[in-house]
């Protein structure tokens, strides 16, 4: 059955999201972000800095270990919550998951979706934003 993009749309905008299964993949998203987080920190560990480095820039740089440590406890929360969380309970998928900008981040965070891996390129080739 071929569906219009109208009623696509309809559907998506009519399917519901359980909100346990929500919870465990944002506590997973997070667990992904502490250890992108603890890799930069581990990448600036690396880098030389200057003799003189300014120490609050040298603390700023260690906020990172905080944002990491965070990200982890938050990940587990979420996990756990995930697993309290009556079954029952559904969201609209759309509100919630049109309020995200990045949409891999949405995919991933849909129970529907398969979670998108992004490969580390080795190509030798920085791209700074």
């Amino acid at each position: 059955m071929n569906l219009s993009p109208e009623m696509m749309s309809h559907a998506l905008e009519h399917r519901d999201l359980p909100l346990d299964a929500l919870a465990g993949r944002i506590g997973d998203e997070l667990d992904t972000l502490a250890r992108l987080s603890a890799e930069v920190q581990r990448a600036l560990s690396m880098c030389h800095f200057a003799e003189h480095t300014d120490i609050e820039a040298i603390r700023g740089l260690q906020g990172i270990d905080r944002i990491t440590q965070a990200l982890e406890d938050l990940g587990r929360l979420m996990a756990a919550v995930s697993t309290e969380m009556p079954q029952d309970v559904k969201l609209h998928a759309v509100p919630i998951l049109s309020r995200l900008r990045l949409h891999e981040l949405a995919q991933n965070l849909d129970p529907d979706a398969q979670r998108v891996v992004i490969e580390e390129e080795d190509t030798g080739e920085i791209q700074w934003f």
